[in-house]
């Protein structure tokens, strides 16, 4: 019992905590854009925190909450914070299928024998592990002679178990003169600083795969990167897309997250394929971006390549996991066709709720929640 009233006290310790640095930051400027004085403020956040979406107080701000011209009640309610994506975790998937989500190589192999396009791989680094017949290097000295040796550049290499795009590096080619690897925005890191970097990850593993070239509408709009689109699927008891969003990189980005500085991302008309409004940036910081920064493309209503196809396989794919009810794929439009570059477990719920602005607690996930009684 005292445990649990220690934990009840240092949560919320941390919850005012957050509410304060909040105010801090974005209060006084909430209240010049909006006119909701800072106490207003601060229940409303007390409010939705303990209201059944959980949303923290950076959260209010950045999904711009305090605007009462711009959401009512009603649907400032149906906005899910991040603490939910754990609460949906638990209450819609099995965790014995987490490891087809949350593991690459086992992914992949699931992938394939799906018949769902996925990215050849080159190679895995890791301490034991085999995947068939595929190049597995052991340790830092044999990761150092592949990339110098037998790497088939262009490559990716990203964790075996990574998420959010972290630790992604796309490599264009190895400079041996310089003993250098060459990334694709430029930069230039010394083959041993690579090794010294992925030797404490060995263990979890790292994967090097193709560097998948865009299809040319892609290209010729955004360059010569992967943009890959999102979409988060339901299964209850078929497979339904419930948001579709566009993820597009900008300036040196070697990936199209949105946490990425400078990079993009826009609503999809999940039946046209057809690109809404894309933004950069959150809350007041947020603005409105038609052109590709790099490229002064026009991206809004764009159709994107291949559209019809994407989804067909994607809900291919939601189908074959019917432990996971709640899904997130990320697609590839590529020069031969999309390709599947990975699923999720949920997924965030920040995107799919920003590029419409509005909670995701709606439609299909509402009656989900509710056949499951959380609502």
């Amino acid at each position: 019992m005292l445990w649990r009233l220690r934990q009840r006290v240092a949560r919320i310790s941390e919850d005012l905590g957050a509410l304060c640095r909040a105010v801090r930051e974005h209060g006084e400027a909430a209240r010049e854009a909006s006119g909701k004085s800072l106490w207003g403020q601060v229940v409303e956040m007390i409010a939705l925190r303990s209201g059944f979406g959980h949303l923290a107080p950076d959260e209010y701000y950045q999904y711009c909450l305090f605007d009462d011209q711009r959401f009512s009640p009603e649907q400032k309610q149906a906005f899910l914070g991040r603490q939910m994506e754990y609460d949906l975790w638990k209450l819609f998937n099995s965790q014995h299928w987490h490891a087809i989500a949350n593991d690459k190589l086992v992914a992949y192999s699931l992938f394939e024998a799906l018949q769902l396009p996925t990215p050849k791989l080159y190679a895995a680094y890791h301490p034991i592990r085999r995947h068939g017949a595929l190049t597995v290097v052991r340790n830092g000295a044999e990761l150092g002679q592949f990339l110098r040796e037998q790497a088939p550049f262009p490559l990716v290499a990203k964790p075996v178990l990574g998420m959010w795009g972290k630790g992604v590096y796309a490599v264009d080619c190895f400079d041996g003169e310089c003993d250098e690897l060459v990334l694709v925005n430029g930069r230039r890191i010394a083959v041993t600083e690579f090794v010294e970097t992925l030797e404490p990850l060995a263990e979890k593993g790292y994967l090097f795969q193709e560097l998948l070239k865009p299809h040319p509408v892609v290209s010729d709009l955004c360059g010569n990167r992967i943009c890959s689109v999102r979409m988060v699927t339901l299964l209850d008891p078929v497979p339904q897309v419930i948001s579709t969003l566009w993820k597009v990189a900008a300036g040196g980005a070697m990936a199209d997250n949105f946490w990425e500085p400078g990079n993009l991302v826009g609503p999809i008309g999940a039946e046209t394929g057809v690109v809404g409004q894309m933004f950069t940036g959150l809350g007041l910081q947020r603005r409105d971006v038609s052109e590709h920064p790099d490229t002064g493309k026009w991206l809004v209503g764009v159709t994107l390549p291949d559209w019809g196809r994407a989804l067909e396989l994607c809900l291919e794919g939601t189908a074959s996991l019917p432990g996971l009810k709640m899904q997130a794929w990320d697609i590839a439009l590529t020069d031969r066709g999309p390709v599947m570059l990975e699923v999720n477990i949920i997924g965030g719920l920040r995107l799919p709720q920003l590029v419409v602005d509005a909670g995701i607690n709606r439609g299909p996930l509402k009656d989900l929640l509710h056949k499951h009684r959380c609502v």
